[in-house]
């Protein structure tokens, strides 16, 4: 079993593990900022407040652009955006090191507005990218290899970040390197340069380019707009409840527990290791038990999870409870991102063939778009001193209403799904039908 799952993976075509490496070598640096930049900020001096705006600026490009991008790249080749992504990124985050050291709050701003529009540009290009170099029979396969980049990303940052932290410094001759989060940011950023080798490496096949040049009347035509907006709701609600979270579990851990950007990093690491795994094996859990189990079950133990460990804020002074918010923590991010290539594959198959470009494209810069409206929304409720376990609870909240969207959307494509199979019976079998 492990062999066929290992040759699924292997046998997919070079430029989709071309794209994966790309992937991994950007997600290397925003794993990496996501672990230390909101510590290495609040040492600067920058309150909670301040941090939530500056990451805020990281989503208006995905906000403003996306559906733009997501529109203009039907027909069109996508190496020249993942070049510019592979460029964009690690320059922007040594600006962003530095502007951060220096405490220059105007290029500060400038900086996370220009690294999220570079973000953007890879996550809108990788899911119609996929798509069009993969069938029927690997995209389950590619979309998974794809997901866990995330997680793989997650493993080395913390492992690079943990292990400098604990060589402390380094020395030649009467120089002198000590590993702070500046330090350790720029290491990785340069880690992060490699992305332009693999970015300039991949290939493209022909790509029908028809609609390159469509207007916005045949725009509207081309796709099927109330179904696009059906299968983006549960999508929307998830985003938007994740960032309210993601970006400031470090912040929750740090301020409630005291754990370092170290340690930390540690347990990203552990988590990752574990969602880099349940990642591997969506394909064969969701071939076998389908979407229900697969993204609503997976996705409710997620949320339960994320309760618990919202709740240990109110047990701060018993010992057990920095124990069980880690347990908590370290299961709910494997379960959750084990729904991801499930839930996109889900909305492709839903949308149909002819609005699967479009919908790629959203449902990946969604995410981003929808994390600015959190990081706002964030900073509002820790102006009004909400703790983080209120902020949390919220952020489970938007969870449930985006599972019951997403279990509504099931029951309809697997009704659709049905009606489909029966309408496709041949005349001859459905006469001798009892």
């Amino acid at each position: 079993m492990l062999r066929n799952l290992i040759r699924s993976y292997w046998n997919l075509p070079r430029m989709i593990h071309m794209l994966i490496m790309l992937e991994f070598t950007l997600s290397l640096i925003h794993v990496a900022f996501i672990l230390v930049l909101n510590i290495f900020l609040r040492k600067q001096g920058f309150s909670d407040p301040e941090i939530a705006s500056f990451n805020s600026l990281r989503f208006i490009g995905a906000l403003a652009f996306a559906l733009p991008l997501g529109i203009y790249i039907r027909g069109k080749k996508l190496k020249p955006f993942f070049i510019l992504a592979a460029l964009i990124v690690p320059l922007t985050s040594a600006l962003i090191i530095e502007s951060v050291y220096r405490e220059i709050a105007p290029l500060i701003k400038l900086s996370f507005l220009l690294w999220g529009i570079g973000m953007m540009l890879m996550r809108v290009c990788s899911l119609p990218f996929i798509i069009r170099n993969t069938s029927s029979d690997n995209s389950t396969e590619a979309l998974s290899l794809s997901a866990s980049t995330w997680s793989l990303a997650t493993i080395f940052s913390g492992i690079i970040i943990s292990s400098l932290d604990w060589v402390n410094n380094f020395s030649l001759g009467k120089w002198i390197l000590y590993f702070n989060e500046r330090s350790i940011l720029w290491i990785i950023t340069f880690f992060g340069v490699s992305s332009i080798f693999f970015a300039l490496s991949i290939t493209e096949k022909e790509h029908d380019s028809s609609d390159k040049d469509a207007n916005i009347i045949s725009l509207y035509k081309n796709y099927d707009w109330k179904i696009i907006i059906k299968a983006l709701s549960p999508l929307i609600m998830i985003s938007i409840g994740a960032g309210l979270t993601i970006p400031y579990v470090n912040l929750f851990f740090n301020s409630v527990f005291n754990l370092s950007s170290s340690e930390f990093s540690i347990l990203g690491s552990i988590t990752a290791f574990l969602v880099f795994t349940f990642s591997l094996l969506v394909p064969s859990i969701r071939k076998k038990y389908g979407y229900w189990l697969t993204i609503v079950v997976v996705q409710a133990l997620s949320i339960c999870c994320l309760v618990v460990m919202a709740l240990m804020e109110l047990y701060v002074t018993y010992s057990f409870a920095l124990i069980v918010a880690l347990i908590a923590y370290i299961f709910r991010q494997p379960l959750m991102h084990m729904a991801h290539p499930a839930s996109n594959e889900l909305l492709m198959n839903y949308v149909g063939k002819r609005n699967q470009e479009l919908i790629s494209a959203l449902s990946s810069s969604l995410w981003s778009a929808s994390w600015f409206i959190s990081a706002k929304v964030f900073e509002w409720l820790r102006l009004l001193d909400f703790q983080y376990y209120e902020i949390f609870l919220i952020t489970a909240g938007l969870y449930i209403v985006g599972n019951i969207l997403f279990a509504l959307l099931i029951r309809e494509y697997e009704s659709n799904k049905r009606v489909s199979s029966i309408n496709s019976i041949p005349l001859e079998d459905e006469l001798t039908m009892d």
